[in-house]
């Protein structure tokens, strides 16, 4: 307690937010299975595109971008890894065709491992 009171009260207030979205956030470990599962929803969108090798670069190249676009907005990393799993998984399940399974299964995947972690 007496170093709570050290600390500027704004500052306590400024993180307070972040403290209410635990529930959301995967731990460190989870998040790295996760950008795996995010990297393979990624390729399978690129290889759905008419040009699959130009695709698949665009589809990284572009997670690669709103990860680090996330990351400057949100100021927070793990927050922004969390809003990019939710992002990647609701884009592959929408956008795929005959594997919008595995949109569906990241966004089981990405709810299970915010709760559970």
């Amino acid at each position: 307690m007496p170093l709570l009171a050290l600390l500027d009260s704004s500052f306590i207030a400024q993180r307070a937010w972040l403290d209410r979205l635990a529930l959301v956030v995967p731990s460190e470990r989870t998040t790295r299975w996760l950008l795996l599962l995010d990297a393979a929803c990624l390729i399978v969108i690129g290889l759905e595109r008419r040009h699959r090798a130009r695709g698949v670069v665009g589809a990284l190249g572009g997670g690669f971008i709103v990860l680090n676009g996330l990351g400057l907005a949100l100021t927070d990393f793990f927050l922004a890894l969390a809003t990019f799993h939710w992002l990647v998984a609701a884009t592959a399940a929408v956008s795929l065709g005959r594997v919008r399974w595995l949109g569906v299964l990241a966004t089981v995947l990405v709810l299970a491992a915010g709760v559970l972690t």
